[in-house]
């Protein structure tokens, strides 16, 4: 099927399906949208299944949260806030004590146990955007008590949070989808047919957001360290001249802290770009100088044997060569 086909919804009879959609036929704006029609088979059968159970009020059958989860599944539908909230009666009790500046007292309430729940789900429109439906259910336990007997009652009180949850999704999904409260067994045997408005991946401009966004997330995942700067930091006016033996001008001054403004990147030298150190010679017998230990765990480099060699012989020798020069 083309990206911008119209599809006929009314190509689903109402005596063979269940089309969960308020309008008869979709069609997409653009090569960037398709319309995906899902068809959801419910299991009818209330002893093995668990889509639906039976409502003793209404005699028919009624789709569960396990049933509805599926319907949302295929239409797309995610959950944003699923959250308990405080009862009304209690907010009305809340403004009691700070208008009188008596707290109430809780223990003797009958609507002590009295919960709410609150669920919002998001849901796709035909044109391509969302919308936010938001549903509550709140149990008045004191009301619930009057229609069970005493074991029934025991038995739902430690359910009550969940109850209400279930309730409040599954307004929420009925409002969206436009489910009815019940069912007969015939009707729950048809599939329900949801049409709903989804990205193209085959379009040219959807694929490539999609390996972009990846191809960014990996690189988050698997970050490449860059390297690493350090700022060398300006010398102060008094503490330039006091370090330096010079007269330094004011111009020559500034171009000393230019140069010091630069940033140096820390890398480990490769094996290739480290400089082949000199040879260091003595000039009378010819032998390499090397590193030689002195007094007190001091060591004498080649070039600082050379530099005090030429200063005190005027020519670089070695240890050996200076001892004779000496005598």
């Amino acid at each position: 099927m083309d990206a911008t086909t119209m599809v006929q919804l009314n190509k689903y009879p109402p005596d063979k399906y269940n089309v969960l959609i308020p309008v008869t036929s979709m069609q997409v704006m653009s090569n960037l949208q398709k319309v995906v029609v899902n068809e959801v088979k419910l299991n009818p059968d209330t002893e093995k299944g668990n889509d639906v159970y039976l409502d003793k009020q209404t005699g028919k059958l009624a789709i569960t949260a396990v049933g509805g989860t599926k319907l949302a599944a295929a239409a797309n539908i995610s959950i944003v806030y699923n959250e308990s909230e405080q009862p009304d009666v209690c907010k009305r009790c809340v403004q009691m004590a700070k208008a009188t500046n008596k707290a109430q007292s809780c223990g003797t309430c009958p609507h002590a146990y009295d919960v709410k729940h609150t669920v919002t789900v998001r849901v796709p429109e035909p044109s391509g955007g969302f919308r936010l439906i938001t549903k509550s259910k709140e149990i008045d336990c004191s009301l619930e008590k009057q229609t069970m007997k005493e074991a029934q009652y025991k038995k739902f009180l430690p359910h009550r949070t969940s109850i209400a949850e279930t309730k409040a999704y599954m307004r929420c999904l009925r409002a969206a989808l436009g489910l009815a409260q019940g069912y007969t067994k015939a009707e729950i045997e048809k599939p329900f047919v949801i049409a709903h408005i989804v990205p193209n991946l085959d379009a040219p401009d959807i694929r490539q957001a999609l390996i972009s966004n990846s191809l960014k997330d990996m690189g988050m995942l698997f970050e490449i360290p860059t390297k690493q700067t350090a700022t060398v930091p300006q010398l102060q006016m008094n503490e330039f001249y006091e370090d330096s033996e010079d007269n330094y001008t004011e111009g020559e001054y500034q171009e000393a802290n230019q140069e010091a403004d630069q940033t140096q990147d820390f890398e480990e030298p490769l094996p290739w770009d480290i400089p082949a150190q000199e040879v260091i010679t003595c000039a009378d017998c010819g032998k390499e100088i090397i590193e030689t230990a002195g007094k007190n765990g001091s060591v004498w480099t080649p070039q600082r044997i050379s530099e005090y060699s030429n200063k005190r012989f005027g020519r670089c020798l070695c240890p050996d060569c200076q001892k004779r020069a000496k005598a």
